[in-house]
């Protein structure tokens, strides 16, 4: 299994971006295109990763608050529980990883209580959105809380398929209530792959009011589809920094930054 897991602690100039990419997949993490006008506890809170398997890819991203520890222990947490079985060998059904994603998402909200607990500080409380590949079974698996994006293309549609797409007013994070609660604001979804062509995962540092873009969709579509004339070797890496450049660009036009990390997948 080959992975890549950027950590926002580690990622804190601002404009500069880190980005890693390995065939169809690419990360990228930015404190921002400038600083912060609203409070906020680190500097950047956001992680990304990617991890790719014989039977698939992982993509997920974290946009935490009141620090990055929540967003840091919940992809460690996917990376050290779930990775390697979601990108194995062996088949996985729609059901099995509804149950399995669900049990990921509790999992990782314990975590995060439990190093609250254990540090005596109060919670960091993270967004958590995954993609999973799976071209063997023909599947795409998906699953959030918290207002991150999943832009799912396909040839003749973009949409923004993670929990951010149900236009909630109050979102929920990883981290701010123990299981009962979590399960009824859990989305857990899988579709076939069919005409699938890429996926953007994205925190709201794209999106935000006054932050970012006000059409986040219309932005995302025009750099994949621009991107996608690349050659195939090179469009995950060149959809992945075209979605840093553009929100560092958004913040500097808009006097006001946040934290963006993306995870994407591209169909070679």
């Amino acid at each position: 299994m080959r992975t890549a897991l950027l950590r926002g602690r580690d990622h804190c100039r601002i404009g500069a971006i880190e980005l890693i990419a390995e065939g169809p997949c690419a990360v990228a993490i930015s404190r921002g295109g400038a600083a912060k006008t609203y409070s906020h506890t680190d500097p950047n809170e956001d992680a990304c990763l990617f991890a790719s398997g014989p039977g698939g890819t992982l993509l997920a991203v974290a946009d935490g608050h009141h620090g990055a520890g929540g967003s840091q222990i919940a992809l460690d947490y996917l990376l050290e529980r779930c990775a390697e079985t979601w990108t194995g060998e062996s088949p996985l059904s729609a059901d099995a990883f509804r149950e399995s994603a669900r049990e990921a998402l509790q999992g990782a909200n314990l975590a995060i209580l439990r190093e609250s607990e254990r540090c005596r500080i109060p919670p960091a409380p993270t967004t958590l959105s995954i993609a999973l590949v799976r071209p063997g079974d023909d599947l795409l698996f998906h699953a959030s809380v918290g207002d991150s994006h999943i832009f799912c293309l396909r040839e003749r549609e973009l949409r923004d398929i993670g929990w951010a797409a149900d236009t909630r007013d109050h979102p929920h994070f990883l981290g701010d209530s123990r299981h009962a609660e979590l399960t009824s604001r859990l989305t857990v979804d899988s579709e076939r792959i069919d005409d699938l062509v890429a996926l953007v995962l994205v925190t709201d540092g794209f999106s935000e009011q006054g932050i970012g873009f006000a059409d986040p969709q219309d932005a995302i579509s025009r750099i994949v589809k621009r991107s996608l004339e690349f050659e195939a070797d090179r469009k995950a890496v060149e959809t992945c920094r075209g979605v840093a450049d553009a929100a560092i660009s958004i913040h500097r036009t808009n006097r006001a930054g946040d934290n963006i990390a993306c995870a994407i997948w591209v169909r070679a």
